[in-house]
């Protein structure tokens, strides 16, 4: 039986004009991605990927095309709808963390839970449960000045899944980390991705880790090229 799209990319460009000068990152790309699937983005420094990333994962909007996210066209929400997508249906894991510094662990990851409504205590042990699931029980009352790399991403990708989304996108998550750290976190979201049959999506320009994820897209000029 086959799986229904999450993503249907239809003529999607998108064109950056800086002083007059316009640099086109996406060039009427077609795309569609199975729900549950596990893709990994690939391509050298400046081929689109990580603009592809941020057009699928609503961060950004098309210059031109059609954006549909489980059925539904999102090329033309308004910010604040934008914004309610990205909170409710999709996690981000990026390379750089993006801790709060004076926050421990556990209020890093009950954060988005907060912001959502959710009360105090129910965060906190949604937080707690997540913490633990990634491997981090002994460190959770601790600073991100206090954890190491692998760590602080670990906690990221706890934060990624607060709000139980169906797509989680990780750019570069291993890009400020040792080797052996970065397998240790590969190792994470797949097993995650196993474990919850989430999308997942990486972008990364590490060959050895992309050929990991079951399918691969490069990127080149803007495209897909396989």
């Amino acid at each position: 039986m086959k799986k229904e799209n999450i993503f249907d990319l239809r003529d999607v460009s998108k064109v950056y004009c800086m002083k007059g000068v316009e640099t086109h990152a996406l060039r009427n790309v077609n795309l569609t991605i199975a729900k549950g699937e596990y893709a990994a983005i690939i391509g050298p420094s400046g081929s689109g990927k990580s603009t592809l990333m941020h057009i699928m994962g609503c961060l950004d909007t098309p210059t031109s095309g059609k954006l549909i996210l489980e059925g539904e066209d999102v090329s033309e929400m308004e910010d604040d709808e934008l914004a309610h997508v990205r909170r409710e249906r999709i996690g981000f894991v990026f390379q750089t963390y993006n801790l709060i510094p004076g926050l421990t662990a556990i209020e890093n990851v009950s954060l988005p839970m907060r912001f959502n409504g959710i009360g105090k205590g129910e965060a906190q042990k949604r937080a707690i449960e997540l913490l633990n699931k990634v491997g981090l029980s002994e460190r959770m009352h601790h600073k991100p000045s206090e954890m190491s790399g692998g760590e602080q991403q670990r906690v990221a990708i706890a934060r990624s899944l607060v709000n139980d989304p169906d797509i989680i996108m990780a750019d570069e998550p291993t890009g400020n980390l040792d080797s052996k750290t970065g397998i240790e976190i590969m190792d994470l979201i797949e097993e995650l991705h196993k474990n919850t049959g989430k999308t997942v999506i990486i972008v990364t320009h590490d060959k050895k880790l992309s050929k990991r994820a079951p399918r691969q897209i490069e990127m080149l000029d803007g495209k897909p090229v396989r």
